[in-house]
């Protein structure tokens, strides 16, 4: 028997699609409930499952050992209204459920970012199937995990083909994020080192707009002994201190930062992508286009992150600009400027144009820009420049 364990509060809009993707996977439901005035406990009950009654207590593990309280199957499921089962996802499960030779399962979790963001999604790694046995917690007042208890009795994990589709971060909530960020520090209060919270703090202080502080969690991270980050999660908060760095504007310490997450986990874009950036900001323009280069058409990394097209395209077309390769830069920003709704990879095609000696083509790249938006104060002044040379070809032309 395998049963879903859920907590959810204000989910009625989401929860049918959760409770729809996993009708083929579980036997039974249950839905610990932590204070809904939505109707999500009736609309739960409609859909089969039974629901608990809970007050919230600032505690995520609480709320998720409640609900494998009230669970009877021999496998727990564990999702989020805000997620998805992705197909074939009730055959894997069931078949990995009738196994006896593990204790837990990883799924791939796939969340998608917002639009604004580098990539269109990130992936990563978490136990949410797993046998039911005396012992097996969840810990952690916030971004739980059950893989520890389960590791701590003797119990083995496995990563398995089962993919969890997650919205939640698609779209920013400012109050989730304080939310977070005070049970990140009622957590950090209790055990001050611990890196698995330091790390999920500068995660979280990054989206809230902090990145001083980001920064300084993610060294604090690093720099613990007391609780040390496993190897790949240690890279995430090198790549992540690079990014941050990045943004300060601190070149030579972005690029270490950068090359130290690419030592523990080689094929991370956006470490790589950072490392390119500090390199370009620091004039080695032939380093930071080799590294550009790289990420053309990359295959998703270990985060399951590919960059968008516009992103990388445009980097490698600063480059080649910057070094005088004309030609190099209108391959990288031609496909770029079709992706860009921002006008800026267009306005840097007018120029590679320019360049070129295709002003007509320049033209119509810097009308692109100006359709689309952008604002860069030398546009108007290289587009009346390639209009005028333009006129000259054509006129040249036609004697």
């Amino acid at each position: 028997m395998i049963s879903l364990a859920m907590i959810v509060r204000d989910e009625a809009a989401r929860l049918p699609g959760c409770l729809a993707s996993v009708q083929d996977a579980v036997d039974e439901i249950v839905v610990v409930d932590t204070g809904s005035a939505d109707g999500t406990p009736d609309l739960a009950r409609a859909h089969g499952a039974r629901v608990v009654e809970w007050a919230w207590r600032d505690d995520f593990a609480a709320a998720r050992n409640e609900s494998l309280r009230h669970v009877a199957g021999d496998w727990v499921l564990v999702l989020d209204a805000d997620e998805r089962l992705a197909p074939p996802g009730g055959a894997l499960v069931r078949r990995l459920a009738a196994r006896a030779d593990a204790d837990g399962f990883d799924c791939r979790l796939v969340s998608a970012l917002p639009a604004d963001q580098p990539a269109a999604a990130i992936a990563h790694w978490y136990c949410r199937l797993f046998r039911r046995r005396p012992g097996v917690r969840f810990e952690g007042r916030v971004h739980e995990q059950v893989a520890p208890s389960i590791r701590a009795a003797g119990g083995r994990i496995e990563r398995s083909d089962v993919t969890i589709l997650h919205e939640g971060y698609a779209a920013a909530s400012p109050a989730k994020l304080q939310r977070n960020l005070a049970l990140l520090r009622r957590a950090l209060a209790e055990r001050p080192d611990d890196a698995f919270t330091l790390l999920h703090l500068g995660l979280t202080l990054t989206a809230a707009g902090d990145p001083a502080g980001a920064a300084e969690a993610c060294e604090r991270a690093l720099a613990s002994t007391t609780s040390p980050l496993a190897p790949g999660l240690a890279a995430v908060a090198w790549m992540k201190l690079a990014e941050l760095r990045l943004g300060a504007g601190d070149w030579a310490r972005a690029a270490e930062a950068a090359g130290r997450a690419l030592a523990g986990q080689p094929d991370l874009a956006l470490a790589r992508y950072a490392l390119g950036r500090a390199l370009f900001e620091q004039g080695a323009l032939a380093a930071a286009a080799h590294v550009f280069e790289g990420l053309v058409d990359a295959p998703p990394d270990a985060l399951g992150i590919t960059l968008h097209r516009r992103i990388v395209g445009l980097a490698l077309g600063l480059a080649r600009l910057r070094q005088q390769r004309w030609g190099e830069a209108v391959a990288a920003l031609r496909p770029a400027a079709e992706d860009d709704a921002s006008g800026e990879a267009a306005f840097h095609l007018g120029n590679a144009y320019l360049g070129l000696g295709r002003p007509e083509e320049a033209v119509a790249a810097y009308l692109a820009a100006r359709a689309r938006g952008w604002t860069d104060p030398h546009l108007e002044r290289r587009l009346a420049l390639a209009a005028r040379l333009a006129g000259r070809t054509a006129a040249a032309g036609a004697g």
